[in-house]
């Protein structure tokens, strides 16, 4: 369950509402990279790609407050937020030569969605509130990293370290009525940030086609995020040479808190997608 905290007064929201309250916090929720199957095996001295389309399906824990809006302290599953994308496209993409690599991460979001609560007072003849709202946000994120093979064999090391940048553009429209008087409240707010970060991904092959991926990083360093962080252990199987199938479970973490915006999060679940090289 979600709950919004304003001021000393708790409220509870409803699924839908749930869902309203996982729009404001989505912020980052997938806005980092995903450990692919990564790629191996090219002739030496000759480049090698890999595109790979994923899904993250993660949940959210933590608070997030922007502008005029109240802190929301959130608790979404990744349901709640299905109920709110719009449009969403996430992928992948490696380029390695020799021992030095490329990688980048690129997540674009659309969600928007919209309630209506009431309250009637105390009373025979008690007054009713009602409160109509909508929300909605875009996101971008881009990511990019150089990425050196430290160590070759059976389970090759790359150490790397680029830059995430993250755009979230939000906005919000709150009507409230009571009696006869109505007001209404407008918000919308973009901010952008940069995070450097660092990390290291290890690969093991247990055979011709099923291979172990760990992944690790850590950055903003209070540059953009005061600390962000994440880790993740998944599977690759190769169905062919060129096209692989990954699967795997991812956690991240961000502290982002400046110039009146709060990015407070936890997300974590189960992420699948595809590699194709070539």
């Amino acid at each position: 369950m979600c709950s919004v905290v304003t001021g000393n007064k708790l409220i509870r929201n409803t699924a839908k509402s749930r869902a309203a309250s996982a729009v404001l916090a989505v912020a980052l929720a997938l806005g980092t990279g995903v450990a692919t199957a990564s790629t191996a095996g090219a002739p030496a001295g000759e480049w090698q790609y890999e595109f790979t389309p994923y899904l993250w399906g993660a949940a959210m824990k933590g608070d997030v407050q922007g502008g005029a809006l109240p802190k929301i302290s959130v608790d979404a599953s990744f349901s709640d937020i299905t109920k709110v994308l719009d449009f969403g496209l996430m992928g992948a993409f490696e380029a390695r030569k020799g021992q030095w690599g490329l990688l980048f991460d690129a997540i674009y979001m659309d969600l928007s969605t919209d309630g209506t609560a009431s309250r009637t007072g105390p009373g025979p003849i008690g007054a009713t509130a009602t409160a109509n709202a909508s929300f909605g946000m875009k996101q971008t994120v881009v990511a990019a990293a150089l990425a050196y093979r430290a160590v070759e064999g059976r389970s090759p090391v790359d150490v790397f370290g680029g830059l995430r940048y993250i755009k979230l553009e939000a906005d919000a429209v709150i009507e409230g009525g009571f009696f006869a008087l109505t007001r209404t409240v407008a918000f919308s707010d973009k901010r952008d940030w940069v995070d450097p970060y660092v990390g290291a991904r290890i690969k093991h092959a247990l055979n011709d086609r099923w291979s172990l991926t760990g992944y690790a990083d850590v950055g903003g360093f209070g540059i953009g995020s005061d600390i962000s962080w994440q880790l993740s252990a998944g599977a690759s199987y190769d169905f062919t040479k060129s096209v692989s199938g990954i699967f795997g479970y991812r956690m991240f973490y961000a502290d982002y808190d400046k110039s009146g915006f709060l990015y407070d999060m936890k997300n974590q679940g189960a992420y699948a997608g595809v590699g194709i090289r070539f």
